[in-house]
């Protein structure tokens, strides 16, 4: 067997130089772990007494939160009641002219409106047009028919009609109120070629507006129906402004816990008639 010789290797001196590096590198990186795990004192709990350093709001600050919060609701709730009136307003003056639209293009080749007549406020009961029975102005003898014609010359929009068993039992504005449709004399009595439309339950808000509103030779009249003397006014439109609001106070009607207006609008009519002349204008 061979013997085999170890020889005393000696290391190279770039090879000691090597470690050192690595080992201060080590040291390096240590401290550093050491010093991100270390917790800066301003942060840490104070544990004095057994409890730890918090923060937090006050009472007194919680509560001037909440009053803001309260502020703003109330805020926000009036503003949303103001602007829904406004939307409602609008919508009855768009719906006001569509149905004038709607009669006048329906009725067109007649050359009068006998037949343009119905009591939305229950038209299954007192009979709405379409049946061969009508009296002078129009209005039908017989009882719940439904507004047959009504229904099928599609004067109101959908969403103003309740039908039932094919037949129109009620028809409701924006403020909730009934609307009925009527046949009145242009400029002499019994020629049926004006007609009115009539809404019930209007605000004394929307009242203003709708009575400020420009129809175009129109008259409008402004009543009220209980809860006090009668009042039954009637006008050239568009009213002014100082006019309506003393028309729609002293129209409003006491029921069900507040206040509500019926207007009537006039269409057609020739207010330099004589027939119309005679009546009690008040501007």
């Amino acid at each position: 067997m061979r013997n085999l010789e170890i020889k005393n290797i000696k290391s190279h001196p770039s090879q000691s130089l090597a470690k050192a590096n690595a080992s201060r590198d080590l040291q390096i990186n240590f401290n550093q772990a050491e010093d991100a795990l270390t917790i800066p004192t301003e942060s840490r709990y104070d544990y004095k007494c057994g409890s730890a350093t918090q923060s937090g709001r006050s009472m007194i600050e919680m509560l001037g939160v909440l009053a803001i919060i309260g502020v703003l609701s109330v805020g926000g709730i009036a503003g949303y009641s103001k602007a829904m009136m406004k939307y409602r307003i609008n919508k009855s003056i768009e719906q006001i002219t569509l149905i004038a639209g709607n009669i006048r293009a329906f009725w067109g080749p007649q050359k009068n409106y006998i037949g343009v007549y119905c009591n939305g406020g229950d038209c299954d009961a007192s009979g709405c047009n379409g049946h061969s029975g009508v009296n002078a102005q129009g209005r039908p003898t017989n009882t719940a028919n439904g507004c047959p014609v009504i229904k099928k010359a599609k004067i109101f929009p959908d969403e103003m009609i309740t039908v039932e068993g094919g037949k129109i039992t009620s028809i409701t504005n924006p403020f909730g109120g009934r609307v009925d449709l009527d046949t009145y004399s242009k400029a002499k009595s019994g020629d049926n070629q004006a007609f009115s439309v009539l809404l019930s339950h209007v605000p004394e808000e929307a009242c203003i507006e709708l009575l400020s509103n420009d129809w175009t030779n129109a008259g409008v009249k402004a009543y009220r129906v209980a809860g006090g003397p009668t009042y039954n006014k009637s006008f050239k439109a568009p009213l002014d402004v100082a006019t309506a609001v003393d028309t729609c106070s002293k129209a409003k009607t006491v029921a069900d816990g507040g206040y509500f207006i019926v207007i009537e609008f006039y269409f057609d009519i020739d207010l330099n008639s004589t027939y119309w002349s005679s009546m009690t204008w008040e501007n």
